[in-house]
């Protein structure tokens, strides 16, 4: 196949992959609503109808350190988010050789994960912001007491979740690898074309339970909705985020819902996202995976620091367990 085929194969797939990704959203937010017995949005309202507002609101300067890096960020999100996308189209597989590999997925998957990082540390909310004079009001902040950004306590969720809430994730990542002794891309594909699917073995359905609580730790998703901070009223690194740059956002958040059960289809099911009818598979996984989400988030109340931390011990010896069962 020549470069100009690929090429064409790749942009296609993306192109697919970006229509699909603004109407996971819609399901998501649908299918929460009926498990709640409520009506819930349009389907296109939380994704294209949003996406499409936002590029039309007028854009405001937020308050933030390095405000026009802090409104790039979403953008750097969505280009990450793309390219790790793009190393699961098989052309690239074969193509890029050993830059398509479970290194590069972790890699690039890690780094969407730091940017929320800088996110945080960039914000400076009006919200929080040191009142112009002293509150000395009974029961009022005391003077000189220490006072602190929201958006400082989402710093450090996020580098919590960094350092050990995406964990188990991780490790589900590699049970694959172990299965067909390889971290190439290429090579997990081609071991379950001829084994079958990994998602049928005793690993593979350990691996794919801790691949779904795993990515919703990623997504952000109740009951691990830990960095947004849903339960102070606020939005964590989120909160400035306005007009076009929300949008970016929006489409950034999407699309990684689909790449995140494209991810899951290559790994577990062999069948990556190629431009063409199996196109079909992971768009399946998506929808599934979406309605999944919505159906635990509707049903789960928010973890607190007691719940969160146990549940993610837990979940990560059993992701080890099943890493150890792969080698049998």
């Amino acid at each position: 196949m020549d470069i100009l085929t690929s090429i064409g194969y790749v942009i296609g797939a993306f192109i697919i992959a970006s229509i699909v990704c603004l109407w996971l959203p819609g399901i998501e937010k649908k299918s929460e609503a009926r498990v709640q017995q409520r009506l819930g949005p349009q389907l296109a309202s939380p994704g294209v109808y949003t996406t499409l507002k936002f590029f039309f609101k007028e854009t405001l300067k937020p308050s933030a350190i390095l405000p026009k890096v802090y409104n790039m960020l979403p953008l750097c999100t969505l280009i990450v988010v793309t390219a790790l996308f793009i190393i699961l189209v098989p052309q690239v597989m074969v193509a890029w050789g050993p830059f398509a590999s479970l290194v590069a997925v972790v890699g690039l998957l890690k780094l969407e994960e730091v940017l929320y990082v800088f996110m945080s540390s960039f914000s400076k909310s009006l919200l929080s912001k040191t009142m112009p004079f002293p509150d000395q009001i009974k029961g009022g902040k005391h003077i000189n007491a220490k006072q602190s950004f929201f958006e400082e306590v989402s710093a450090n969720r996020a580098l919590k979740l960094i350092s050990y809430g995406s964990l188990p994730f991780y490790i589900a990542l590699f049970i694959p690898a172990v299965m067909s002794n390889s971290i190439d891309l290429s090579t997990i594909v081609a071991v379950q074309q001829i084994t079958g699917p990994f998602l049928f073995t005793l690993p593979g359905l350990i691996g794919t339970v801790v691949f779904f609580i795993g990515f919703m730790i990623i997504l952000n998703a109740n009951p691990f909705a830990y960095l947004e901070g849903h339960s102070d009223v606020i939005q964590g690194p989120l909160l400035e985020y306005m007009a076009k740059y929300r949008a970016v956002y929006v489409m950034a958040h999407a699309l990684l819902i689909f790449v995140g059960a494209c991810v899951y289809s290559t790994l577990f099911l062999g069948m990556p996202p190629v431009f063409g009818i199996t196109m079909i598979v992971p768009i399946i996984v998506s929808i599934i995976m979406t309605m999944a989400v919505a159906v635990v988030s509707a049903l789960s109340p928010l973890f607190t620091n007691n719940e969160f931390y146990p549940t993610v011990i837990g979940i990560t010896m059993i992701a080890i367990v099943a890493v150890l069962l792969a080698f049998f």
